[in-house]
């Protein structure tokens, strides 16, 4: 509570509601938000009550049960904190967004939408879109994971829109040793094991490698492509699904990330590369151009094999070359720190609160 004055919440603890996906199923949207439940709990300043929003959607009459208990949850949680945040990928967003809103804005409470992935919501089509558009003009804050997503709601005029990235711990590198060559032998792919993730592409181009290289593929199957893509293979190996907290040990045994996908918004992946200090190849997409331009990575065009192996094949040739994207790396790092981004979001939070305070539970 203010007390004649000083800032919105002085130095009382704020308390956030963040509803979202937690796993089971372990996904790209599961991770960053976990991460920032397990941050977020670890504060002192910070009192953290977490709904998981996973399973409403897919139909049946499982859904509806679990949609009316997500309902039940929220409509318990919400008046017992200060700010109400919302993480969502875009398929969930037309119905958890109008939800929380509309909730919300029952017992007074301000809230956030944090949506997950590059996707245009609007692409969506008429309805969907009108139900998003709804709930973000509603919102105290939407915060989109891309540049370019943040232009376009802005257009549409949401104008409570910034931006907010995946992020990722960026811890120290390590020194290379003294006379180590920067000459990439080995490639590492890091994802859902499936065709418009670029698998296809990776085998062709990774085959085709010379003697003394591996391309090593880590990522949940079960979509279109199964292990058996893999059998007889020479230079391309799958090498299972890596637990969230051994990538980062993983990723540092690598020269390169490769990710030849069709589509994304910033992959949990790159940013994972940043961290272990690897340049990256990947595909020339809008929302991966904001995250790695010629300093810190190759781009190629997607579904083309034939460009992805001629990047690749540059990086096991050319020490120069390496080396000098392992420098833009290290100098683009610092502005995906999930340090920074978790300072930001409590700061955007607590701008939300009225000066009043909200009463206490």
């Amino acid at each position: 509570m203010l007390d004649g004055g000083g800032d919105v919440m002085g130095d009382r603890c704020v308390r956030l509601l963040l509803a979202g996906p937690l796993s089971p199923p372990l996904g790209g949207t599961t991770v960053p938000f976990e991460r920032l439940v397990k941050s977020l709990s670890e504060r002192s300043d910070v009192a953290v009550s977490v709904v998981r929003t996973t399973g409403i959607r897919g139909g049946g009459l499982a859904s509806l049960a679990r949609a009316a208990a997500l309902v039940r949850r929220l409509s318990r949680a919400i008046p017992r904190v200060d700010v109400v945040t919302l993480h969502v990928a875009t398929s969930g967003l037309h119905i958890a967004g109008p939800l929380v809103a509309c909730l919300s804005g029952r017992h007074g409470v301000p809230f956030v939408i944090r949506k997950f992935g590059g996707t245009d919501p609007r692409e969506g089509g008429a309805v969907r879109w009108s139900l998003i558009r709804w709930a973000l003009r509603r919102a105290g804050l939407y915060l989109a994971e891309t540049k370019a997503l943040v232009a376009e709601a802005r257009a549409d005029g949401i104008e409570r829109a910034r931006w907010f990235p995946n992020s990722r711990p960026m811890p120290p590198l390590p020194d290379r040793p003294a006379g180590e060559e920067d000459r990439c032998t080995r490639f590492v792919f890091l994802g859902q094991v499936r065709g418009e993730k670029g698998i296809r592409e990776l085998i062709r181009a990774g085959e085709r490698l010379g003697d003394g290289t591996a391309v090593d593929v880590y990522g949940p199957l079960g979509f279109d492509i199964d292990e058996s893509a893999f059998s007889g293979l020479s230079r391309v190996r799958y090498r299972g699904v890596l637990a969230p907290e051994g990538v980062h040990a993983a990723l540092a045994s690598y020269d390169a990330l490769v990710l030849p996908s069709y589509g994304e918004g910033y992959p949990g992946a790159v940013i994972e590369a940043y961290a272990a200090g690897l340049p990256v190849v990947c595909t020339r997409g809008p929302a991966l151009l904001e995250l790695v331009d010629e300093s810190s990575g190759i781009l190629v065009e997607p579904r083309d094999a034939e460009a992805l192996h001629e990047a690749m094949l540059a990086l096991t040739r050319d020490p120069t070359l390496a080396a000098r994207l392992r420098a833009g790396v290290a100098a683009r790092r610092g502005e995906f720190s999930e340090g920074i981004w978790n300072e930001r979001f409590v700061a955007y939070c607590r701008e939300l609160v009225k000066p009043c305070g909200r009463p206490e539970g």
